[in-house]
């Protein structure tokens, strides 16, 4: 096959395809290169931590045989921290600078596979999408391993089909695979699918070149083989992640495509305009090649997190997603340059707008905040006095918040507790909560946390003097045991209220029986209360007072629709809030989320299903307002 059967017609555009080249890699540079600085993801986080050795011995044993991912980016991070420092904006700046790099090759790319128009489609939304965006903006290996998988392409792609074989695109090629392979197992997984489909179209005279540079690739990774052995070993991901549903693909096109109708409809514009201006071509292998090249990674990880071990996330189809692209316009060839000029103009400005206006990128928390936790954290250690304030966070490590503590808040900010699973974790929660001494309780979550413990602190620390939360993906809250007017949670409205019949007290035994049941509150909400505002939550509360701390009793909220059927059931463990012989208050917050149960029929009642001695004093309904904007 020559050259020219691979559409290699740039010069159609003129210097325009050039201008249009610098154009699109420019945007996307400066897209990648602003505001460096926001909050070290987790993941970041985690591969920092495990930076700090003397030597590479350690590195290797400390660092990422026991992670689950190449050692590639951690050997990086490794020599680039120690030569630059750890500031977010220059650990993540070659990471930056390789995402303009990729979009450069993934041009470069489909403009010989296809055509210029539709390398250089590919590489604007490969320049403006969220998806390419974010991972080029943080220190992991999705973004660069796009860049390394793309520049793998184009060196398979002048290996396979250049009018003769050279040594140095061979090495190229090998050196990019190898890259791929050390970058992460996704990345990895392409370059091996890439290299058995070029099998497919090896002549003769390209044999040598093609066979040694694979095997070359395979010889470079070889020092790796042991790691990965352990790897494989290691749950993984797989401990945390669900598997994917069978509709995850049409989620994961939407999430990449930025949940965005803008974009649909520019794809959709550019669908017709390709429709009206086809001609049959001999690209047919290529569109194959692209459609490979972006299901099998997909197919592989799907069935394999679906029947194995859950490995599939949106990040790791980064490596392929290019290829997707790639397929999408390749029908684009024939469209001609006096309309490709002002179709790339309007796909650039619309794209550019959707993602940093419409979608709001920057102004959006894509991962989980240590940076704010922190600062947080020392603004209320300084105002109210580090001694004077228990701290509970829950993170993977709580290195990750101690990062952005100068060294005295580091050593002022001890934690009681560092994470929190649930079960055994709520019940050592409930006990620092009992013996607690300090009037102040700070409470930060980095990650998913159980929703209990709010209502648990609020239980012994009812006044909220401060939150701060970070899109929902993290927060930090100081709480403390006054009640007084700083405190930012007001009970706006009271739905209902029982005052229990008290039983005498005076000599409380666990050795009375009790109901099972406990009266409280049934009807519709919506007969009481409609004016919900989205700072409000309902709460119910139970005072009283019991002889055995461990009851087992629940405090039970339950919504049924009008045949009876349970739609919504939740309950607080008398267990995590109550002491032997002391009032207790029993909380739970409903959440709200859905209005319509508004209008179902509601159960609040206690539950005491091991007929302990329970002395309530009151059961209630309320609308908790939180004043804080």
């Amino acid at each position: 096959m020559n050259k020219g059967t691979l559409k290699n017609d740039s010069l159609d555009f003129g210097k325009q395809y050039n201008l249009w080249v610098i154009l699109i890699v420019l945007a996307g540079l400066i897209l990648r290169l602003y505001r460096l600085d926001f909050s070290y993801s987790n993941d970041e986080l985690s591969a920092l931590s495990r930076v700090g050795f003397d030597s590479f011995g350690e590195l290797v044993k400390n660092g990422f045989y026991v992670d689950g991912h190449p050692g590639g980016v951690q050997v990086f991070l490794f020599y680039w921290s120690k030569l630059f420092g750890m500031d977010e904006w220059i650990i993540r700046l070659p990471f930056a600078l390789a995402g303009g790099i990729g979009i450069w090759f993934t041009i470069k790319t489909f403009s010989r596979w296809f055509s210029p128009a539709t390398g250089l489609l590919a590489g604007a939304f490969i320049a403006f999408l969220a998806f390419p965006l974010l991972y080029s903006q943080i220190a992991r290996p999705y973004g660069i391993g796009l860049t390394f998988s793309m520049i793998m392409a184009w060196f398979w792609t002048k290996l396979l089909f250049d009018e003769k074989p050279k040594v140095w695109i061979a090495l190229a090629f090998s050196l990019s695979a190898a890259a791929c392979m050390y970058n992460h197992y996704f990345s990895f997984l392409l370059a091996l699918i890439a290299g058995i489909t070029g099998l497919f179209f090896l002549k003769k005279d390209r044999i040598p070149h093609y066979l040694g540079a694979g095997f070359l690739a395979a010889v470079l990774f070889s020092p790796h083989i042991y790691i990965t052995i352990n790897h494989l070993s290691i749950g993984g991901v797989g401990l945390w992640l669900a598997k994917p549903a069978w509709t995850w693909l049409f989620e994961h096109l939407a999430y990449v495509f930025n949940n965005s109708y803008i974009i649909a409809l520019l794809l959709v514009l550019i669908g017709v305009v390709q429709f009206f201006t086809y001609k049959k071509t001999g690209l047919l292998k290529f569109r194959i090649i692209t459609l490979i090249l972006f299901l099998l990674p997909f197919l592989i990880g799907f069935f394999y997190s679906r029947f194995v071990n859950p490995v599939l996330q949106h990040s790791v189809l980064i490596f392929s997603f290019p290829f997707l692209l790639g397929f999408i316009f390749s029908f684009a060839g024939n469209i001609s340059v006096k309309w490709m000029n002002p179709l790339l103009a309007l796909v650039m400005l619309s794209g550019l707008v959707e993602t940093v206006f419409v979608s709001g990128y920057y102004r959006t928390q894509h991962f989980g905040e240590f940076k704010g936790v922190a600062a947080s954290i020392t603004e209320w250690n300084t105002k109210y006095g580090a001694e004077k304030i228990t701290r509970a966070v829950i993170a993977n490590n709580p290195w990750y918040i101690n990062f952005y503590l100068d060294e005295e808040q580091r050593k002022l900010s001890t934690y009681a507790q560092t994470d929190n699973r649930g079960g055994a974790d709520l019940d050592s929660l409930k006990q620092i909560l009992d013996h607690c001494e300090t009037p102040y309780f700070l409470y930060a979550w980095t990650k998913p946390a159980p929703v209990e413990i709010r209502d648990m602190i609020l239980a012994r620390f009812p006044c909220l003097i401060g939150r701060v939360g970070f899109g929902g993906l993290s927060e930090s809250a100081l709480y403390s045991k006054g009640n007084d007017e700083d405190c930012l949670l007001r009970t706006s409205d009271t739905l209902f209220y029982l005052k229990l019949e008290q039983a005498d007290t005076s000599a409380l035994t666990e050795n009375v029986e009790a109901p099972e049941f406990l009266p409280g509150f049934e009807g519709k909400l919506s007969d009481t209360y409609l004016d919900f505002k989205s700072t409000d939550a309902l709460v119910a509360i139970c005072s009283l007072r019991i002889a055995d701390s461990l009851s087992g009793a629940l405090l039970v909220a339950s919504f049924h629709d009008d045949n009876g059927e349970t739609i919504y059931w939740s309950a607080a463990r008398f267990d995590l809030f109550t002491r032997e012989n002391s009032n207790s208050k029993i909380r739970l917050t409903i959440p709200f989320s859905e209005k319509k149960l508004l209008h179902k029929r509601m159960k609040l009642y206690v539950w005491n299903p091991k007929l302990k001695s329970i002395y309530p004093d009151f059961i209630s309904l309320v609308v908790e307002s939180d004043l804080q904007k």
